[in-house]
């Protein structure tokens, strides 16, 4: 017994069913709620104040994680080292997971009637068609909060935001990023262009233009597709402008990464808008 807590020792138990099936992803869409697994996201979730529904310290690292898990407010438990790995999404477990309720804040559909007023705000935007790589997801939403793009766009068919893998790259940008998605993506590209932004879509098109000759500023909105397939014809034809990263192309390299393209535009658009 430790911290008032008794340890479980079963697979079984209600509570460790629960956190395994929160690596499902229609069980998350079901309760609303995802798990995060390790310190760090932990207690970035704390001080960004999302609300954390349970906690789950592993027994041998009790009197480095309960006192901050105890102070989360959330019903917290213990699980024998046993269960812990067997149950842990990382390689090398920290020791504690979280489960946490869907950030619906900052997490949200988006609607065409809010588009007009998203079009006039100072937010800088970026958005995402087909992405369905996690990790790249994982990857876009940190580097969004790294070079100061406050909203992403993502077309219903992206990868799911609190995959664990997307949450892994993410990490703490997860609670900070707008995020919203979007049903018809191409139709939300066009209203945003007739209210004035301009949107400019990452393609290798013949008609597309460098990057370095559009002019990005704070205003434009690039979009970027699938890893394999790029952006749709339909997404291509409602953007203003198609426009390409330089790079030079070889054996097996014909173009970039799509989380790669995308950090490096987010880089670009802050560079030139801050001129």
């Amino acid at each position: 017994m430790l911290f008032g807590n008794e340890i479980i020792t079963s697979r079984q138990n209600p509570t460790v069913v629960k956190l395994c099936a929160l690596l499902d992803k229609k069980e998350r869409r079901k309760t609303r709620l995802f798990r995060i697994d390790g310190y760090k996201l932990f207690s970035e979730a704390i001080e960004c104040g999302a609300e954390i529904e349970l906690v789950a310290v592993c027994s041998e690292k009790a009197d480095r994680f309960m006192p901050l898990a105890q102070k989360s407010g959330a019903k917290t438990v213990l699980l024998s080292p046993e269960v812990f790995s067997k149950i842990t999404d990382e390689k090398s477990p920290d020791g504690i997971i979280a489960v946490v309720k869907y950030i619906d804040g900052l997490h949200k559909v988006l609607s065409p009637s809010d588009i007009p007023a998203i079009a006039a705000s100072e937010r800088r935007i970026m958005a995402f068609e087909s992405l369905r790589d996690p990790g790249n997801l994982g990857t876009v939403i940190r580097s969004a909060s790294a070079f100061g793009v406050d909203t992403l766009i993502l077309s219903d068919d992206c990868a799911d935001i609190y995959n664990p893998k997307t949450l892994r790259g993410a990490m703490g940008a997860i609670f900070s990023r707008e995020i919203l998605f979007c049903r018809d993506l191409p139709d939300a590209l066009a209203r945003f262009s007739c209210e004035g932004r301009r949107v400019l879509a990452a393609t290798l098109d013949t008609e597309s233009v460098s990057v370095s000759k559009a002019a990005l500023t704070a205003k434009d909105i690039v979009v970027i597709g699938n890893e394999g397939h790029g952006l749709s014809r339909s997404a291509v034809e409602a953007s203003d402008l198609s426009v390409i990263l330089p790079i030079d192309t070889g054996r097996g390299v014909e173009s970039l990464n799509a989380a790669t393209a995308a950090s490096v535009f987010m880089w670009e658009q802050r560079r030139l808008s801050a001129k």
